[in-house]
Order: structure tokens, then C-alpha cells, then sequence
């Protein structure tokens, strides 16, 4: 029974047991929706909240991913470049080396997932690393040999030891003292007494002395049974024992011994015997 106010009618309205039951059934889900409602709301924004942040933490992995693959590549160009410097260098020190293994291709492709890319990253990152190691190994290995070259080249002669004009060479020749034909197992390098005489390659002084004909005379041992000679000086600027280098001043030109006028007698020495001095000069020289 309804009783609306003191002025209306009563209503009767009649309710079997189920029908009761299913007003209660309808009432209590709609409590539950009704309470349960800012919760679903809140699990909701939680949940928009959540996917947003993993949106945006995707998007930043992707974009972290793009970053790698660009490092990657600018990696691989180094590794590339780095190795035709090295192969310039192996050949110039006439090593053969052939070229490294496992060249692969850069990681390019937005179509993979971000964890293959991870996984694809990884590989490249192992395969360059193994690439740089190799390579700084053969760097080591092309260094020990220029190294041990370019030491080699050091101290071997290869400029002439006075400014002047060359006279008598490495041949035959008429003796301006006995007027008979000789061969001149040296170079004859005519300059004013007193003009700087230079080493031509580096090494270290064995001997001075005077030698006869050869009046003050030095010798300079460059190693490998090569050493230089020279005559008719006017005085020693090293001592023996004394390393010198290429373009230092070791004596001064005279005319001491069997000599007609200031010059140098320059002389090179393999294994004791006496070979032409100019197979050595790298400079143009005027005869």
C-alpha cells in the first residue's frame, strides 16, 4: 500500500513473491552498480593513465631504438673507414691482410618489434666489437712493422753529407797525382774549408783518425754492416761512441791528406766493401 500524502487516495498494489524477489534482486544490483561505480570510474582512470605511460614509454623506446640504429651505422662508416686506413697502411708496409669477417647490415627496419630490435642490436654490437678488436690488432701489427721499417730507413744514407759541387764520382778516373787511370771508390763533394759536413742518415761515430791519403778522416756505423767514410777533413764535430742523427753537423770540410783542394771524400761501405755512394741519395744532385 502507497499513501502518497493526508489528501490522497491509497493505492494498493498486489506483489507475488516473485515478483518481490525479482524487485530485490533489481534493487540490490543497482546498489552494487551505484557503489561500485566510482571505483570501476577510478580503476578506469588508472588503468588510462597506465596505458598512457606505456604508450609513451613505447614511443620512447622506439625512438631510443632509432637513435641505436643511427649509432650503428655511424659505428659500422668508422669500423669501414678505419679499416681502409689500415689496409693503406698493411700495404705500404707490404703486409697482405685480407679484409675482416662478419660485415652484416645495419639495423633499418620500423617494422620490428622493439624487442627484436633489442635483440638485433645486441648481435651487431658482439659482431663490431669483434670487428674492432681484430682491426686494432692488425693496427698493432702494421705499427711493429713501419716501426721497425722506418727505423730501417733512418739509418740508411740518403742525403749528401756537404753542400757542393760533385766532382770525381764513383768511377774511373785519371789520379791528379800520378796521372795514371784509377778507379775512385768514393764521391768528391768540393766546398769551401770549413763548410758544415752532415750526417746523412742516423747512427753512431766508431772512429777518427788520420789515415794516410785520407788525412782526418771519420767513420759512422749505421747498422747492417753499412757504414759511411769520410775524408780530408778540417776538424770533428762528434767524438767516437756519439750518436748522431740525419742533418747533424759531424765535421767540417778541409784539404788534409792526399788532396788538391778543399773537398769531402765520401764514401759508403756494405759489409767492407765500397759501393757507389749516389745509389743512396734520394735529392737531385748536379754533376
Amino acid at each position: 500500500m502507497i499513501v502518497p500524502d493526508a489528501r490522497g487516495g491509497l493505492r494498493r498494489y498486489h506483489l507475488s513473491g516473485r515478483q518481490l524477489l525479482i524487485g530485490a534482486i533489481v534493487v540490490a544490483v543497482v546498489a552494487v552498480l551505484a557503489a561500485a561505480t566510482p571505483l570501476l570510474m577510478l580503476r578506469g582512470a588508472r588503468l588510462a593513465r597506465s596505458l598512457a605511460s606505456l604508450q609513451a614509454e613505447r614511443d620512447d623506446l622506439a625512438a631510443r631504438a632509432d637513435e641505436i640504429d643511427a649509432s650503428m651505422r655511424e659505428l659500422r662508416r668508422r669500423l669501414d673507414a678505419f679499416e681502409r686506413r689500415t689496409s693503406r697502411l698493411a700495404t705500404l708496409a707490404g703486409l697482405d691482410l685480407p679484409a675482416t669477417a662478419g660485415q652484416g647490415q645495419a639495423i633499418a627496419s620500423e617494422d620490428l618489434d622493439t624487442l627484436r630490435r633489442a635483440e638485433m642490436a645486441r648481435g651487431e654490437t658482439d659482431e663490431l666489437l669483434d670487428r674492432s678488436r681484430l682491426l686494432s690488432r692488425r693496427l698493432d701489427t702494421v705499427e711493429e712493422v713501419l716501426g721497425e721499417q722506418t727505423d730501417k730507413l733512418s739509418r740508411t744514407p740518403s742525403i749528401l753529407p756537404v753542400h757542393g759541387l760533385i766532382g770525381s764520382g764513383f768511377s774511373w778516373r785519371r789520379d791528379p797525382f800520378t796521372g795514371r787511370r784509377q778507379f775512385h771508390h768514393g764521391l768528391d763533394i768540393a766546398a769551401p774549408e770549413g763548410t758544415p759536413v752532415y750526417a746523412p742518415a742516423d747512427g753512431i761515430v766508431v772512429k777518427t783518425e788520420r789515415n794516410g791519403g785520407y788525412g782526418r778522416v771519420l767513420y759512422i756505423s749505421h747498422g747492417n754492416a753499412l757504414v759511411t767514410r769520410y775524408g780530408h777533413l778540417h776538424d770533428y764535430k762528434v767524438r767516437p761512441g756519439q750518436k748522431v742523427h740525419r742533418g747533424e753537423v759531424i765535421a767540417l770540410v778541409g784539404n788534409t791528406g792526399r788532396s788538391t783542394a778543399p773537398h769531402l771524400h765520401y764514401e759508403v761501405l756494405v759489409g767492407g766493401k765500397r759501393v757507389d755512394p749516389m745509389k743512396y741519395v734520394l735529392e737531385d744532385v748536379i754533376y
